[in-house]
């Protein structure tokens, strides 16, 4: 691949299923960043509170760094509209199964300002959403990726809306049985409170 653009992805982008056929990943731990539910946006009935990072020299997490042509950039940027990039210092990456030949140094994508702040009923968290995330990260780092996911995340006070039955976000991935017990077993380990749909 040739004209290629790298950005570590630490929630929706781990899940290969949200991503472009021809986007190629590989499993990274980054240190110096934690997850947080502190990106808050939208108004009226579809006000959401999504993912960001916050700096944290005691933390690293997993995830994925994602590789795709050039000509999928503008999607990209589109998609993480309210996000800027900060580019990576090659010290943070480890590279857990090697770096692929001629990758770029990846960006990670933060919150702007503006829309950082923990969410709450009026902008909760999407259960389909963070079902997509959790899938993303049982599929690429197996039974342990869901449990890290939730250990090095911060703000689970957050409530989480029930919308299983009727998925709002825009990627939502379908899950199996044994998936969805997944869930709601650390969602309730995490105390979490959700909330219904309405």
């Amino acid at each position: 691949m040739t004209d290629i653009f790298t950005c570590f992805g630490y929630g929706s982008l781990v899940n290969r299923e949200t991503l472009p056929e021809d986007a190629l990943t590989a499993r990274v731990r980054v240190s110096g960043w934690r997850r947080a539910w502190r990106h808050s946006v939208g108004t009226g009935d579809m006000r959401r509170c999504t993912l960001t990072v916050i700096p944290d020299p005691d933390c690293s997490i997993l995830g994925a760094v994602v590789a795709q042509p050039g000509h999928h950039e503008d999607t990209m940027q589109r998609r993480e509209a309210l996000y800027h990039r900060i580019d990576l210092p090659p010290t943070a990456v480890d590279w857990l199964d090697g770096r692929p030949d001629e990758w770029p140094e990846p960006f990670i994508h933060v919150g702007e300002p503006a829309y950082r702040r923990a969410g709450d009923h009026d902008h909760p968290v999407l259960l389909s959403y963070v079902e997509t995330v959790l899938a993303g990260f049982l599929r690429t780092f197996g039974d342990d990726g869901p449990r890290h996911f939730f250990e090095t995340t911060a703000d689970w006070h957050v409530p989480v809306m029930d919308d299983r039955n009727s998925p709002v976000y825009a990627r939502a991935t379908q899950l199996g049985e044994d998936e969805r017990l997944l869930v709601d077993d650390l969602l309730a380990e995490a105390g979490v409170t959700l909330i219904d749909m309405t």
